[in-house]
């Protein structure tokens, strides 16, 4: 297929975007030879993925899409590199047999990549492209790490690397010159408003067609010129601020409302007087991105406010992400050398050692507040005399349990009193390793697989999990915990190796709740 027949093959689909999709399948045709790196380049919300994963498509060439901003460490986007690679090539089962696929620098990775274009039939030898979606967003990885990755189709044949870039790069970023560049500028005013009105308005209730198509228009223009425009927004934004102010914009239309000035019929002019105030406040909430949604459902208007819900002040987090952050949560406040008798399953599942933890626990309970009663009083008591032999704080059921009932993990850790040295330590943050978070997950998973065996691994899904849960602040390096790592005593330099949870313990309860998961057994259960 030649260039101009996919640029019109896919401009119906994505107008505003002719050049760069003859460029891209000029130089991504299997049928000539294409450069050893090629740079895609452009701001957020300029389609260049979804225009490259189509042009790719649309040639029918092989393929593998890496997302970078899944990825949290170095290692995690090489390993993550072979592997996509080995799936597009349909390898993937035979390699996971003979146990290899885990790649630690970027020269193993170039063997490994040689070694799975080799091992292709001959009839499907050919051109492979490998995508690096957002490379430059990658984290923890060094300046040289762009570099490495664009020789890699110097080294390894028919292997051409695309490096798609969220900004304008600099003058001889990758140390070598004449590597092809397609840029894709940000969207004019005039195709911004060409691509929404080359869909059909939104459907609104009563409203006939040829007011909708007369006026339509420009609304959409009056839209860009007033809140898109001077925000620097994208495509999608505008069109979602289209759809949820269009409604509102016709609705004297709609309601039969009488136009001003002594005319039968709305026209454009006099809908805008009519709703100026749209354009000012619901126009401006709409640009504001939020993790909750602020409207509230008619029904719940309706309800009187007694028997009305207090909604949560923090925002829920799906299945997958929920489990993920509980079990960092109960690895960052509990200590490893526990492991194995809170999360055993030899001590941990049965009914009966559960039953036997929780009377320990209250048992434990009643004796621990008493001897803190005792020790506060004597702290109290200036006459008291300190001799003795000293107390020596134990880790219990009791101490655990009642911490973390009363306040948040947070809270006890930094504003307890001094007389409660024990709870204090023990539930401080502390940083935990990527393999103890996954040990912890398949110990507490409350719905796990009948044959562990046939299923794939979670590795993955867990890592873009937390990579996810990095962007919103929930779980940090070890390097930015300086304070909480620091008072565990668990230090580490590296950090893409430990990891830190960033949220109290009273909304993990909460989240946990609504999965199966009771993080009060778990975190203070298993000192019998």
């Amino acid at each position: 297929m030649l260039p101009k027949e996919v640029a019109s093959s896919l401009s119906t689909q994505w107008p505003c975007r002719d050049v760069q999709m003859r460029q891209l399948a000029s130089l991504l045709s299997p049928h000539v030879p294409s450069p050893s790196t090629l740079v895609v380049h452009g701001i957020s919300a300029t389609c260049k993925s979804t225009i490259l994963r189509a042009v790719l498509a649309t040639l029918e060439v092989p393929h593998a899409i890496v997302r970078s901003s899944e990825c949290i460490t170095g290692r995690h986007l090489l390993t993550k590199i072979i592997w996509n690679t080995l799936e597009a090539l349909e390898q993937k089962e035979d390699w996971e047999k003979s146990g290899k696929g885990r790649c630690e620098h970027v020269s193993g990775l170039a063997v490994l990549l040689e070694e799975c274009l080799a091992a292709r039939p001959v009839e499907k030898q050919g051109k492979f492209v490998l995508v690096l979606d957002e490379i430059d967003r990658q984290r923890d990885a060094p300046h040289t790490l762009l570099s490495a990755l664009a020789r890699l189709g110097e080294i390894v044949p028919s292997l051409c690397v695309v490096l798609v870039l969220s900004s304008t790069p600099r003058p001889l970023f990758l140390q070598s010159a004449a590597v092809p560049h397609v840029s894709f500028p940000p969207y004019t005013r005039k195709e911004a408003i060409h691509i929404i009105l080359s869909s059909n308005a939104p459907v609104v209730d009563g409203l006939p067609d040829e007011t909708s198509t007369r006026v339509y228009p420009y609304f959409v223009s009056t839209v860009y010129d007033s809140l898109v425009g001077p925000t620097a927004g994208s495509i999608p934004d505008f069109r979602s601020i289209c759809d949820r102010l269009w409604p509102r914009f016709v609705a004297p239309v709609v309601n039969g409302e009488t136009p001003q000035g002594g005319n039968n019929e709305w026209d454009f002019s006099r809908l805008l007087v009519k709703n100026r105030v749209i354009f000012r406040h619901q126009g401006e909430s709409a640009l504001v991105h939020r993790i909750v949604p602020d409207e509230t459902p008619a029904s719940a208007k309706r309800a009187p406010l007694a028997k009305t819900l207090m909604p949560s002040a923090l925002p829920s987090l799906p299945y997958f992400s929920t489990l993920i952050l509980t079990s960092a949560y109960l690895a960052s406040h509990t200590p490893q050398r526990l492991d194995t008798i809170f999360f055993s399953k030899f001590s941990s599942s049965s009914l009966s050692a559960r039953n036997k933890r929780a009377h320990h626990r209250r048992r434990l309970k009643v004796l621990s507040q008493a001897q803190a009663e005792e020790r506060q009083a004597a702290n109290d008591d200036p006459s008291t005399p300190k001799k003795g032999k000293r107390t020596k704080t134990r880790i219990t059921k009791s101490t655990l349990s009642s911490a973390f009932a009363t306040s948040s993990a947070t809270t006890s850790a930094i504003g307890g009193g001094a007389g409660i040295a024990g709870p204090s330590t023990i539930l401080t943050a502390r940083s935990f390793p990527l393999e103890r978070l996954l040990a912890i997950y398949h110990a507490i998973d409350p719905n796990p697989p009948a044959t562990p065996l046939r299923v794939a691994a979670v590795a993955d899904r867990i890592y873009a999990e937390l990579a996810t849960l990095r962007r919103l602040r929930l779980v940090v390096p070890a390097a930015s915990h300086n304070a909480m790592a620091t008072s565990s005593g668990n230090t580490t330099a590296d950090a893409g190796d430990k990891w830190c949870v960033n949220v109290s313990g009273d909304w993990i309860g909460e989240l946990a709740k609504g999965i199966g998961v009771e993080v009060g057994e778990w975190l203070a259960g298993g000192l019998d």
